[in-house]
């Protein structure tokens, strides 16, 4: 088999895994809530805000050992493996035997938090650069966009199989189920992509170790490549913090509507269908027309379909087209975020910039929306509804600032060389 189509499978595999617990958190607030389990929903807030800073801060030094070696594959398997973890963590406050112990239940939700984000920190970038490197200097926007849609469907597919698991079997066992699944799914990870190795490995291999970590911390030695990743990257900050506060509370949003959690997973599930077509599409955007531009079109269609959504006091079917619209342009961040950075930065800083612009940018800017929101719905006590339209300000202030990147991205040479 080529070696990129094998590298598309592959890494397509592990995104439609690591995806696939994104709005896992987000469900298992609700049950959380619970007066059985009785976890304070403000604390429930503070514990998304650190698995999401911990998923954007963690991914910078896994860019730095991405670079400086050759053990994608092995980082891979290893974030699918703590994704494992982290399901196993969230199962143990439903065991019967803990429901006198608060301190235990909270303890466990904490470690299943902190192991959450430490697991996601890890495929975005990397599975990236493992897709650029084997396209050997072509466009990987198109690949990034399929591949992309295999996290959709994750998103979609898997939420609706923890919901379903929990339904039939209850909460502990499962997600203990789905924990088992996924052991062996980080197992499958690692082998459908062990033989997935930068060229570049024998120039590297006849560099003194010395020479290589020096060539790791020039990013400033790139002309314009500074200036590009910083406003690039506050971006994606500004947008996050809107988009991520919708990810983690939108289910919460949806069950005090509809007052019925399988009614809302089936919402969720349904929407979230739109980016298993909208990633390809974004993709072959990108390559046609330039990652700022597709940004930008994917955050106006965002932003004028969320707005009547959470304003209107629609019908279900109503809302769910509009969310379905909204979720069809945002959630499509993969291909037109990395695939932009593919076009425009040098392959020697390729997994430091993804992880910039993604775990920095698109993740631990999350993690402020997430706690700005906690606090307006939580701690001041305002509904859901006006909690995020005051968070809509902040995706104005993304699209404002998509703008400014077009100077600084013009003034970089296309990477793309085949």
């Amino acid at each position: 088999m080529r070696n990129d189509l094998k590298a598309l499978m592959s890494t397509s595999f592990a995104h439609f895994s690591n995806d696939g617990v994104f709005f896992l958190f987000s469900t298992l607030i609700v049950y959380f809530e619970a007066p059985d389990i009785g976890i304070n929903a403000l604390f429930l807030g503070y514990f998304a805000v650190i698995y999401t800073f911990i998923a954007g801060i963690l991914s910078i030094p896994i860019g730095r050992i991405s670079d400086g070696n050759d053990r994608d594959p092995e980082l891979m398997g290893i974030g699918i493996l703590l994704l494992a973890v982290s399901i196993l963590f969230f199962s143990i406050p439903f065991i019967p035997s803990l429901s006198s112990s608060v301190t235990d239940r909270y303890i466990f939700v904490i470690l299943g938090a902190f192991t959450l984000g430490s697991g996601q920190a890890f495929y975005h970038p990397l599975g990236a650069d493992i897709l650029r490197y084997s396209l050997r200097g072509k466009d990987s926007s198109v690949f990034l966009g399929i591949n992309g849609s295999m996290g959709s469907a994750g998103r979609a597919l898997i939420i609706s199989v923890a919901i379903l698991l929990i339904a039939i079997y209850g909460a502990f066992e499962g997600l203990l189920f789905l924990a088992s699944a996924y052991f062996v799914i980080a197992l499958l990870v690692y082998v459908s992509s062990r033989s997935l190795r930068k060229p570049e490995k024998v120039i590297l291999s006849q560099q003194s170790f010395e020479e290589k970590k020096q060539k790791a911390r020039k990013i400033r030695s790139f002309p314009g490549v500074s200036g590009f990743l910083i406003v690039l990257t506050l971006t994606l900050v500004t947008r996050s913090i809107f988009q991520m506060s919708v990810a983690l509370y939108i289910f919460s949003f949806l069950d005090s509507v509809y007052k019925n959690a399988v009614l809302s997973a089936y919402f969720l599930s349904i929407a979230l269908i739109t980016p298993i077509v909208g990633q390809p599409i974004f993709g072959y955007i990108t390559k046609r027309i330039g990652g700022n531009s597709t940004l930008l079109i994917a955050g106006l269609i965002s932003l004028v379909s969320f707005i009547p959504f959470i304003i209107l006091d629609l019908q279900y079917i109503d809302a769910l087209i509009l969310f379905s619209i909204y979720a069809f342009a945002a959630f499509t961040g993969f291909p037109s975020i990395l695939g932009f950075v593919g076009q425009k930065i040098p392959r020697e800083l390729s997994t430091r910039a993804n992880t910039w612009t993604w775990g920095v940018g698109n993740t631990a800017g999350g993690a402020v929306g997430i706690l700005i929101f906690t606090l307006l719905s939580k701690y001041m006590n305002y509904s859901y509804r006006l909690s995020f339209e005051l968070m809509i300000p902040f995706m104005i202030l993304s699209i404002l600032l998509n703008l400014l990147v077009y100077p600084f991205s013009s003034r970089l040479e296309s990477q793309i060389t085949a």
